[in-house]
């Protein structure tokens, strides 16, 4: 399952509705505009609930939306898709930019603890916010050797030692394991350097005592990090890996991405989304399960409209 939340204000405060699958294609969805998604969150919030000012019942959240349509506010997340590749991320979020145009297009890198917060609710009520992490999530990957293009790598930097270390996690990011993590990596192998893709880097100053941190999907409670590091200096570089490669003094170098070229290829699977597939009865669960194959008979045509112009005013610069 790819479970997902989706919230939209209005006159009588926020109303939740999830989906089991919806985590899937959040990014994709969101290109077609507010006119098509206002449509079917609108239909699906009739069934919702009142936004919740805990956590029970949604630790497995993937991916999120908060719409609102006052401020003129999208927030959103995932865990998969072009929005949190390295290579695509830039573009997907500029076509959903200026398909919201006039809107105020967000990242919720707190994941579902953000949304609560912008609709108001204290993050402190979350029975999880301080909760320990599971050390056994972490493990060694090497990524140079991944089969996908797309590795869920997380690499992790220490000045000091040298050291550069390839990481993989399914729910923390390392950052939250605390100066701990310093003990678990002094046994991991030490790839020297890296210079392909990732979903996430931290680097580690041990001299200094600074910690810097970035990632392109999400992590709940992420305003929580600094305090799991007593004595170090945590800062949070959102999505700029570039800061990691500064610190880092060459160790993590990626290539930068095409955008050029990360615009068309968000684009066109966008495009392939919102189409039917005339074989399928069930159609593409676009907001998946909010409508099911009703978004893509019905509100198909306006989406890929929308799509296109989209990569129109994206590209117009």
């Amino acid at each position: 399952m790819n479970p997902a939340v989706y919230v939209l204000g209005g006159p009588d405060g926020y109303r939740a509705i999830t989906d089991d699958w919806g985590a899937a294609s959040v990014d994709l969805d969101l290109l077609a505009g507010p006119d098509t998604v206002m449509v079917l969150m609108g239909r699906a919030s009739a069934y919702g609930q009142p936004l919740s000012g805990t956590g029970e019942g949604d630790d497995d959240v993937q991916g999120g939306v908060l719409v609102d349509p006052e401020r003129k506010v999208l927030l959103f997340f995932a865990l998969e898709g072009p929005s949190v590749r390295m290579r695509t991320r830039r573009a997907t979020l500029a076509l959903v930019r200026a398909a919201w145009p006039g809107w105020d297009v967000r990242w919720a890198y707190g994941g579902r603890t953000d949304l609560r917060a912008y609709a108001g609710l204290d993050p402190a009520d979350d029975p999880d916010r301080d909760k320990r992490v599971w050390e056994s999530d972490l493990s060694e990957t090497d990524g140079v050797a991944l089969p996908y293009p797309n590795p869920e790598v997380t690499v992790v930097t220490l000045d000091g030692a040298d050291r550069c270390h390839l990481v993989w996690y399914a729910f923390d990011h390392p950052v939250m394991y605390g100066p701990a993590l310093l003990d678990w990596l002094a046994a991991a192998t030490d790839h020297g350097a890296y210079h392909e893709l990732a979903v996430a880097g931290l680097h580690v100053d041990t001299e200094r005592r600074r910690v810097g941190w970035w990632v392109t999907n999400h992590q709940i409670h992420h305003d929580t990090a600094a305090a799991r590091w007593p004595g170090w200096t945590v800062e949070f570089w959102e999505d700029r890996w570039a800061e990691h490669r500064t610190a880092s003094g060459g160790r993590f170098d990626p290539t930068e991405p095409d955008d050029a070229a990360a615009l068309t290829d968000v684009r066109d699977a966008a495009l392939q989304h919102w189409t039917p597939i005339l074989h399928d009865q069930d159609g593409l669960p676009c907001l998946a399960g909010l409508d099911h194959r009703g978004p893509v008979s019905r509100q198909g045509p306006a989406a890929r409209a929308a799509i296109a112009e989209a990569y129109r005013s994206a590209t117009a610069g």
